[in-house]
């Protein structure tokens, strides 16, 4: 394990604990991906149900704050821890008050150097009843943004990078193969599916536009190097993900479950 993969390790370890509920919805990030060198970036952890059956980026509660690691990778390799400084906005779910979302998270992070920066956001849990199975969730939220002293699509589509990985024990991620800050529309931008650093080949991925919504959604399957091609549509903000399930074996008398969660949100631009 390097260096970088085990200061990770070491500052989301935390985040093994008992959760008191499972919620079967999906986390992501979203943030301006193109900002000025030495400006604040404004990072906003959403959770909801933009799955399969759904299609949309609608808001269905929050990330809980308990379980949640935030970091940011700048160019360097440096990590920033950012979990301390997130703030809640939103209310309490025993709160009083009209029935649904109650807001989301944010945090705010300043680039003072340029190039591309990496941000993660981590929740993971275990839930036990007694003695018998034990499952296990694990989710991966990833996106980037590159800072510039001329923040221009043209400036970032130099740039490079974007498709360094953290691969760590259980940690599913969906990672840009080709460069994401040079995605046109009706363009392609190539994706990759990793399981402990290993390509996951055969999952289902789908992609949804944020104002698209479902008519824009695409269920595309990993190849053997856990890659999809996505063609994408009209400028907008996409978000892709992948979720699944693994039985594992612990013994002939119990089987856990472990459950995967990842997803990855790119920018389309308008063509120069």
């Amino acid at each position: 394990m390097t260096s970088l993969k085990l200061k990770i390790f070491l500052l989301i370890s935390a985040a093994l604990i008992l959760p008191r509920s499972v919620h079967g919805h999906d986390g992501w990030i979203q943030l301006n991906p193109i900002v000025e060198k030495g400006q604040p970036v404004s990072i906003a952890l959403m959770h909801g149900n933009h799955s399969n059956e759904h299609g949309s980026f609608r808001l269905a509660g929050k990330w809980d704050a308990q379980y949640t690691k935030l970091f940011v990778i700048d160019p360097s390799g440096k990590i920033n821890d950012l979990t301390n400084t997130i703030v809640d906005l939103g209310e309490d779910p025993d709160k009083t008050g009209p029935k649904g979302p109650k807001g989301f998270h944010l945090a705010q992070f300043t680039p003072k150097t340029e190039g591309v920066y990496i941000v993660l956001a981590r929740q993971e849990r275990n839930l036990q009843q007694g003695d018998g199975p034990k499952l296990r969730t694990m989710r991966n939220a990833r996106s980037a943004f590159v800072a510039l002293g001329n923040p221009k699509v043209a400036e970032a589509q130099k740039t490079n990078g974007f498709e360094r990985t953290f691969a760590l024990n259980n940690l599913l991620e969906i990672i840009p193969v080709s460069n994401p800050f040079g995605t046109a529309e009706k363009s392609t931008l190539i994706l990759q599916v990793l399981l402990n650093g290993k390509p996951a080949a055969n999952r289902s991925v789908t992609v949804i536009g944020q104002m698209a919504s479902a008519a824009s959604a695409q269920d595309l399957k990993t190849d053997s190097q856990g890659r999809v091609h996505v063609t994408v549509g009209a400028p907008d903000t996409y978000l892709a993900r992948v979720k699944f399930d693994e039985d594992i074996r612990q013994s002939s008398e119990r089987t856990d479950k472990h459950s995967y969660e990842a997803t990855y949100v790119f920018q389309v631009f308008n063509r120069s």
